[in-house]
C-alpha cells in the first residue's frame, strides 16, 4: 500500500469520525436543552411551592388578608389554607406533565403518578380549584389544561368524615 493510499484512507476515517462527532455533539446538545427546561420547570415549581407553604401560616395569612382590605376570620383563613394547598397539588401535577412531555418520565411513570392524581381530582374541592384556574389557563397552556381534563373523567367524591 503506498503512502496516498494510506493519506486516502485517513482522510475518509477523519471524515466520518468528524460527522459521528457532530452526530453526538447534536444528541447531547438536544438532551440538554431538555434537562434544562426541567431544571428550569422545578425550579419554579420548588420556588412557587415555597411561597404558598409560608402563605399557609395563619399569621401570615392574616397579614395577607388585612393588606389587602379584608378581615380575616378562621373561616376565611381555612378557606385560603385550603386554596394554597390545592394550588401546591396543580403545581405538582404541572411539574409532573411537563417532565413527561420533555421525555424524562416513562409512560409507566406517567401513569402510575396520572392515576394518583386521578384519586385527588375525585375530591369535590381540588375540582373546583381547578376548574377554576381551567378558565385562566386554556389559553396559555392548552395541552396541560387537556391534560388535567383526561383525568376528570369521573364524578366527585366526598371525603368519609
Amino acid at each position: 500500500m503506498s503512502f496516498g493510499e494510506i493519506e486516502a484512507v485517513a482522510s475518509e476515517v477523519s471524515r466520518w469520525a468528524v460527522l459521528v462527532s457532530l452526530v453526538y455533539v447534536a444528541i447531547q446538545t438536544r438532551q440538554n436543552v431538555r434537562h434544562t427546561r426541567a431544571l428550569i420547570q422545578q425550579g419554579t415549581a420548588a420556588r412557587t411551592t415555597s411561597i404558598l407553604f409560608g402563605l399557609m401560616n395563619p399569621e401570615i395569612i392574616s397579614t395577607w388578608i388585612e393588606g389587602n382590605g379584608g378581615t380575616p376570620t378562621p373561616e376565611l383563613i381555612k378557606q385560603r389554607q385550603f386554596h394554597y394547598h390545592c394550588g401546591i397539588t396543580m403545581i405538582a401535577m404541572e411539574d409532573y406533565f411537563s417532565q413527561h412531555e420533555l421525555g424524562l418520565l416513562s409512560d409507566e411513570q406517567f401513569a402510575r403518578g396520572s392515576e394518583t392524581f386521578r384519586a385527588r381530582l375525585l375530591e369535590p374541592g381540588l375540582r373546583a380549584y381547578w376548574l377554576e384556574q381551567r378558565r385562566m389557563l386554556s389559553k396559555a397552556a392548552p395541552s396541560y389544561c387537556s391534560y388535567i381534563d383526561s383525568l376528570c373523567t369521573e364524578d366527585t367524591v366526598p371525603l368519609a368524615s
